[in-house]
């Protein structure tokens, strides 16, 4: 390891030196600059530092590919804003403004192996701000490491609400016999031994008020669950469990509740997609479908 100090470096210089980093793939030190210069840059240029820090702190094999597809936009247009899965340009996005809300994405981005998720962060923070207003408990079916949660608890003080938020997963992965079409290789890859139920307990150990519980969904629902539900992060990663769960908590969602569906626009989740889309058209309703690969429902008032 050397340690290197750099003195009298102009942001745009530190950038330029970052960027011939990222070009060969030396994402950690790139990062590493990123960060150094951050305090710095004004303007488009932390933009720009801002999208770097969200590739180079969670790197996958597509992150020099989206590095460069990054440059490639920022050469001809502007606001731009990278994640896996998602671009967008010249759109507001106003989590890139928000410095708690990018240094707490920043702090918990490795625990989760995909990069850029920001838009979908903010989508479920939305989701949970209107929950405070509505009378009922929190819910996520689906949890892995703790991310989504971990990150909207923080952000928003939920330690000091009157509220509970249950928390469901096997921490095992998805049950064999629930398994959708082609996601037996993906499951044993990311979650078969990758995390346990104590490495989250003490990630969620600051927040008294959130239950973790071990159990397959929706069996463990008969056991553990809230009367009223005015939020639920649906994160089973398969089209059995999640109707399942419809089926046993859908009357339980307070009007107004939201859902939000983690998987239900990424194409490897159509079993998902088709199967809950049905689901809610057999009722008259509908789940709008974003770019982020998420689905967003609001149970009607009546």
């Amino acid at each position: 390891m050397v340690d290197i100090t750099l003195t009298n470096v102009s942001v745009g210089q530190g950038l330029a030196l970052a960027d011939g980093l990222m070009l060969t793939q030396h994402f950690h030190a790139a990062l590493l600059l990123y960060r150094k210069i951050l305090p710095e840059a004004r303007g488009d240029q932390r933009r720009a530092i801002l999208n770097r820090i969200v590739l180079a702190s969670q790197p996958t094999p597509r992150t020099a590919a989206a590095f460069a597809t990054l440059q490639q936009l920022e050469r001809s247009t502007r606001d731009v804003f990278l994640g896996d899965g998602i671009a967008t340009w010249l759109k507001t996005t106003p989590f890139l403004d928000d410095d708690r809300f990018m240094a707490l994405a920043d702090k918990h981005a490795k625990l989760i192996p995909i990069a850029g998720l920001h838009w979908n962060l903010a989508t479920v923070l939305w989701a949970v701000k209107r929950a405070e207003r509505l009378d009922g408990d929190l819910m996520e079916l689906g949890v892995f490491r703790g991310h989504t949660t971990l990150f909207v608890a923080e952000y928003l003080g939920f330690a000091e609400w009157p509220r509970k938020w249950f928390l469901y997963d096997t921490f095992e992965g998805v049950p064999d016999d629930q398994l959708d079409e082609g996601w037996g290789e993906r499951n044993e890859r990311a979650y078969k031994d990758t995390f346990s139920y104590d490495e989250v307990a003490e990630r969620f150990r600051p927040f008294p008020n959130i239950v973790l519980t071990k159990g397959r969904v929706p069996e463990i629902l008969d056991e553990v669950c809230p009367e009223r539900i005015a939020f639920l992060h649906m994160d089973l990663n398969n089209s059995q469990a999640e109707i399942a769960a419809l089926d046993r908590l859908y009357d339980r969602i307070v009007p107004g509740g939201v859902i939000v569906f983690d998987d239900y626009g990424w194409a490897a989740a159509r079993t998902q997609y088709e199967a809950e889309r049905a689901w809610f058209a057999k009722r008259g309703l509908e789940i709008l479908l974003l770019p982020t690969g998420q689905g967003l429902f609001v149970k009607p008032e009546r």
